[in-house]
């Protein structure tokens, strides 16, 4: 059996940044595909799990992307983005968008909507965003999004992402 671990925060820098990492990795998340246009008109995309639901009145969601990506200036000139929730047969594109230094739409199918940023169609649930507000937070920013249009095809089992590795959920039928 594990055992727990307890850390109060504050004086270890490296090893409280590892302790944290550690504790938020128990915390099961979705996998998404973040995309939007650059200002050349260049597709640009990210794997991002920092996703969520924040209002129903206006429809916003918030994806977090850190301060250190190579998308950041392009999320923010964009004031659109797209939020692409993947099932458990999307481990392959998941990864394919953390890549460096290369094309991620690479062999990628995308469609447009009303926004004209790239949508991946199969998903388990799109979202097409305008910009609703964004801000620093930490190590990481924050972009509420106004959810504009949406398709979603819960058919699917969600690949999702725990203690640093994605996962495969399997979902009961009802």
């Amino acid at each position: 059996m594990s055992q727990a671990v307890t850390i109060e925060l504050g004086e270890g820098g490296a090893h409280d940044a590892r302790a944290l990492r550690n504790a938020f990795g128990c915390f099961t998340t979705g996998v998404t595909v973040v995309t939007t246009l650059g200002q050349d008109g260049r597709r640009v995309g990210l794997t991002a799990n920092s996703f969520t639901s924040v209002s129903l009145d206006p429809p916003l969601a918030l994806v977090c992307v850190d301060l250190k990506s190579s998308s950041l200036p392009a999320l923010d000139a964009a004031g659109r983005f797209a939020v692409n929730v993947l099932h458990a047969d999307h481990q392959a594109l998941a990864k394919q968008f953390v890549q460096k230094d290369t094309d991620r739409f690479a062999g990628v199918e995308t469609e447009t909507w009303r926004t004209g940023v790239p949508i991946l169609p199969g998903c388990m649930a799109n979202f097409e965003c305008e910009t609703h507000h964004v801000f620093d937070a930490g190590d990481h920013r924050v972009y509420v999004g106004r959810v504009v249009k949406l398709r979603y095809d819960p058919d699917h089992e969600p690949l999702v992402y725990l203690q640093g590795r994605f996962r495969r959920v399997h979902v009961d039928a009802e």
